[in-house]
């Protein structure tokens, strides 16, 4: 897995030393990859959403044709 380097404030730090402590997650690499998955897949939800509107496509519309998708 590629590696990189980051500053982050004080207090998201201080943020994330609280959650090892108390066992939320095993080391500061697996928060920060926890926090950056969360990230992106917010970002691709409002990008659907965006595309969605656009395109005026409907949320039972979208259901609909994953449901086609998964059979």
């Amino acid at each position: 897995m590629p590696k990189i380097i980051a500053q982050i404030p004080e207090d998201i730090y201080k943020n994330i030393n609280e959650e090892i402590k108390i066992g939320i997650f095993s080391n500061t690499s697996e928060a920060v990859a926890s926090a950056l998955r969360k990230s992106y897949a917010q970002k691709s939800r409002t990008y659907l959403r965006w595309l969605m509107k656009k395109e005026c496509i409907t949320e039972a519309e979208m259901l609909k044709e994953l449901e086609k998708l998964r059979k």
